[in-house]
């Protein structure tokens, strides 16, 4: 009897601990996804201030065209590119990190390098 008193707490105990990290992984994972959603929301509100100062800057307050925003965007991309290339370069290892995670990126679709970088296909 005390064998299977002994057994039943140590379930209930194994239980408890298994909730408590389920329950850990939702508040993060919750956390997680809320923060995603003000990355978002600030991402539409810094794409508005950055239209608007385009038009601020452009002959008689013209609004951008299409391309000059695309072109924009890219070089804003490129700037993020850029600074995550050399965060992984002054990693140890980044000689055959950085050659990995390119071909890496390469095989998925992902471009990982800036367009100066990038070889024109002619």
């Amino acid at each position: 009897m005390v064998t299977i008193t002994v057994a039943i707490q140590t379930v209930k105990s194994s239980m408890k601990k298994l909730n408590d990290k389920h329950d850990a992984f939702l508040e993060r994972f919750e956390s997680t996804i809320a923060k995603l959603n003000q990355e978002r929301i600030e991402t539409k509100e810094m794409m508005g201030t950055f239209s608007s100062l385009l038009t601020q800057h452009l002959p008689n307050g013209r609004q951008p065209t299409n391309n000059e925003l695309k072109g924009a965007i890219e070089q804003l991309k490129d700037v993020h590119r850029m600074a995550a290339i050399l965060i992984m370069s002054i990693v140890p290892g980044s000689v055959i990190t950085l050659p990995a995670i390119y071909a890496l990126g390469k095989k998925v679709g992902v471009d990982i390098l800036p367009s100066a970088f990038r070889k024109e296909d002619k």
